[in-house]
């Protein structure tokens, strides 16, 4: 497990790292003074959209206690979703492709999958806790206050390890084991926003792991009892999931996905088969992205005014060279990265594809009279419909955040031609991804990549000082910020072509490799 998994870990605690110190440059060229941090917990720090977002800001004696209440308990929850899937692509997903039953058929006993995914996912979110609590150090944190924001990532990731150990056994997918562990994770992320918010809910923080990582209080109580509770579910979560995995025939699971019927009329196309086995994917990815853009949305109206007297933030207006208000901006620049998260949809459902070509299902299917080059332009369409409907529901999403925050909801346009803008671009990904797959399976993971790139060269590239030639080798760098400025169509009609080019080529492709 640890070999398949090491360049995953890698990859995320780099990404993990590069956020988190970009959050710091921005905290200390933004924020060096006291006076200036304090200017923040009055403004941001009392903001009720915020604290649901980031927690309450209560120390500002330091750099690095402002960067932990920027970027602290999103990216716990971000971590632990992470460790979710780890978990999960380590037991359920190898039952699944029928690896784990070739394991068990040598000298292998029935915990040895649950052990193996508990040390290798308890390494990972060690690793990734050091690193984001030892970079604090320039900052200005004590030892002290490195241990606790340690104890915080740590701890709540190796939760969700526990919470996902469980639902990897008692769901009978990996589809379905992923949705439900990380339901609970983000559930109580949620319930600790609400607990921040209203203070009659307040112990609604003790009842979610987030909610025992914020009560750690690093930079002010550093109490430690809390992580303690965390370690307590791990520990439940691993003996209960090897309860189960002792009790439980291989490929077995409590939640089973609902039985169809013997015979149907209703699955006689490609499509209709590609449309069963990727709509509840799609319902999840929408779920989860229109979410996000609710919480985008209800941040919009405050945008502007926690501004406030920042100079420096009335700066980055000005040096954009665009016109409109910065909350605009805020909501055009947040629209690119959903629109990121929409391409990573098709990555997921190419990766579906590759899974059911190595499980010998698309084999049996091309058995039928359905041509190859169908089959391929199925599942391209499908993908590409899906990155259409994501980036619409997320545009509605955010107009519904922003009308309930008070923002109004005249912004539902804007917000649309926003979206609209960003889909040649993420159709170019998912047409880089389909090459990829109709080239060789096996390349598939690379598609990921692409997305990290594509995030990084485009959205991410102004927190790196890039070169404009390295942000130019990202599709969202060339996107129109609609409505910021005037609708440019050459950069949309390029990227469609060039999307359109690597569908073509994977059509090419796929005829003339093998199947399986």
């Amino acid at each position: 497990m640890s070999r398949r998994e090491r360049w995953i870990i890698v990859i995320t605690l780099v990404v993990f790292l590069l956020i988190n110190l970009s959050t710091a440059a921005t905290i200390a060229g933004s924020y060096p003074t006291p006076d200036k941090r304090a200017a923040l917990q009055v403004g941001a720090g009392s903001n009720s959209a915020f604290r649901f977002l980031l927690g309450p800001l209560d120390h500002i004696d330091s750099a690095a206690a402002v960067t932990v209440w920027r970027a602290g308990l999103f990216m716990i929850a971000a971590l632990a979703v992470c460790a979710v899937m780890m978990v999960v692509r380590q037991t359920r997903k190898e039952e699944e492709l029928g690896r784990a039953e070739l394991l068990r058929a040598g000298a292998t006993g029935p915990l040895a999958s649950v052990w193996a995914a508990t040390v290798v996912a308890t390494v990972f979110c060690v690793v990734v806790a050091l690193g984001m609590s030892i970079m604090l150090f320039p900052l200005g944190a004590s030892v002290g206050d490195v241990i606790a924001v340690f104890g915080q990532y740590a701890t709540t990731a190796m939760a969700a390890v526990g919470v996902a150990l469980v639902s990897a056994q008692i769901a009978k997918t990996s589809h379905i084991a992923n949705l439900t562990a990380s339901s609970i994770v983000l559930a109580g992320y949620v319930l600790r926003g609400v607990a921040d918010v209203d203070h009659t809910w307040s112990w609604l923080r003790w009842i979610t792991p987030v909610g025992w990582a914020e009560l750690i209080d690093p930079f002010g109580a550093n109490n430690p009892w809390p992580a303690v509770a965390s370690l307590a579910v791990a520990a439940l979560g691993v003996g209960l999931a090897a309860r189960f995995a002792l009790g439980r025939d291989m490929d077995a699971g409590v939640i089973q996905p609902r039985p169809g019927p013997a015979s149907s009329a209703r699955l006689s196309s490609v499509g209709a088969v590609a449309m069963r086995l990727s709509g509840s994917l799609l319902v999840s990815w929408i779920s989860a992205i229109t979410l996000y853009a609710l919480v985008i949305g209800f941040l919009q109206p405050s945008v502007d005014e926690l501004a406030g007297d920042n100079e420096q933030m009335r700066r980055v207006l000005e040096q954009s060279g665009l016109q409109g208000s910065l909350s605009t901006l805020f909501g055009s620049t947040m629209m690119t990265f959903l629109a990121v998260a929409a391409s990573a949809w098709s990555v997921n459902l190419v990766t579906r594809m590759r899974s059911e070509e190595v499980s010998s299902r698309t084999e049996v299917l091309l058995v039928t009279p359905t041509a190859r080059s169908r089959y391929l332009a199925v599942y391209a369409a499908t993908a590409a419909v899906g990155v259409v409907v994501i980036l619409i529901a997320a545009a509605l999403g955010m107009t519904v955040g922003d009308g309930v925050a008070g923002g109004g909801w005249s912004a539902v346009g804007d917000n649309l031609a926003a979206a609209g803008v960003q889909i040649p671009a993420a159709l170019l990904v998912t047409g880089v991804a389909v090459a990829l797959y109709a080239i060789r399976p096996m390349l598939v993971p690379i598609g990921w990549l692409v997305v990290i790139a594509a995030l990084f060269l485009g959205p991410l590239s102004g927190m790196f000082s890039l070169p404009q030639w390295a942000r130019d080798l990202s599709p969202f760098s060339h996107a129109p910020a609609v409505p910021l400025e005037p609708m440019h169509w050459l950069p949309i009609v390029v990227l469609l072509v060039i999307a359109a080019l690597f569908a073509v080529a994977a059509q090419l492709a796929f005829h003339r490799r093998d199947i399986g």
